[in-house]
């Protein structure tokens, strides 16, 4: 069967679970057992970046929808993720740093290390 259609862009739009307020800027979590975005600290993994910010924290589960970049962003290295690590899987220790140390699968998962630079490290995010 062939492909439906096609999809070009970097931009993706996924529902907010109930309570919560994304910021512009902020990664977004997606909660694989709901489809849901959520923040950084839930075990989940990085849909993309925010667009604008949403403030879902009055709503339902599926009330507001986010906006999300994806592709590659910058975030500060936590100091443990090496030039080694390029193609290896980074977890947000915050929402603007990451570490190659999921903290025993407590950690979001922030997406694949592309590059480690003295600026921080570029991470792949998307799903």
């Amino acid at each position: 069967m062939a492909a439906i259609a096609k999809r070009d862009g970097k931009q993706r739009a996924y529902p907010l679970a109930a309570g919560v307020t994304l910021t512009g800027d902020e990664p977004a979590i997606l909660i694989a057992a709901s489809g849901l975005l959520t923040n950084v600290g839930t075990v989940g993994v990085c849909a993309g970046v925010t667009r604008l910010g949403v403030d879902n924290s009055a709503g339902a589960d599926k009330a507001e929808y986010a906006t999300v970049e994806v592709g590659e962003h910058l975030f500060a290295n936590a100091g443990d993720v090496l030039d080694s690590h390029v193609s290896s899987t980074v977890y947000f220790s915050s929402d603007s740093e990451v570490s190659i140390d999921s903290d025993t699968n407590s950690r979001s998962t922030a997406g694949k290390v592309t590059q480690v630079t003295a600026d921080g490290v570029w991470v792949e995010l998307g799903v």
